[in-house]
């Protein structure tokens, strides 16, 4: 797919968009974001995305803050200073992508793959962080800086 789309849920969508929400006071699942965006400095904060590729997409310091992210899989993308910060990774690829400085401090990752991945020191000293994030169910295959 490519760098501003996946695999698209229109009639998901459709009917999720026309179900009377059960509590008005919560949002519907269509009021919530489900498209990440891949761009320098995008804003992905709390997105709500599954089943989505990406492939040579360049998303320098992108935020992915609380964003939830189901099969979603990156294929040489540059994510160099992205956050992750607090988002939930479940069954998410990183493969030969550039995470330099990115952070994955205080996120829930469950069976994610790291592979080839650049995930050591940037240009200015930062490093890729992963803080107290639990890496149990976490693969780095043949990453540098790892």
């Amino acid at each position: 797919m490519g760098c501003n789309g996946g695999r698209e849920l229109t009639y998901l969508k459709w009917k999720v968009a026309r179900a009377a929400p059960l509590n008005p006071t919560i949002p519907r699942l269509s009021d919530m974001p489900n498209s990440i965006t891949m761009q320098n400095s995008a804003d992905n904060m709390d997105v709500v995305a599954q089943d989505q590729t990406f492939a040579d997409c360049i998303a320098e310091g992108s935020h992915f803050e609380g964003a939830t992210l189901t099969r979603v899989t990156f294929t040489r993308c540059d994510l160099y200073w992205a956050s992750f910060f607090m988002a939930q990774l479940t069954d998410v690829t990183f493969d030969r992508c550039d995470l330099r400085g990115s952070d994955f401090k205080d996120a829930t990752m469950r069976d994610c793959r790291f592979l080839n991945c650049d995930v050591g020191t940037d240009a200015i000293g930062g490093q890729t962080e992963f803080g107290d994030t639990d890496l149990s169910t976490v693969q780095f295959v043949n990453c540098r800086g790892r």
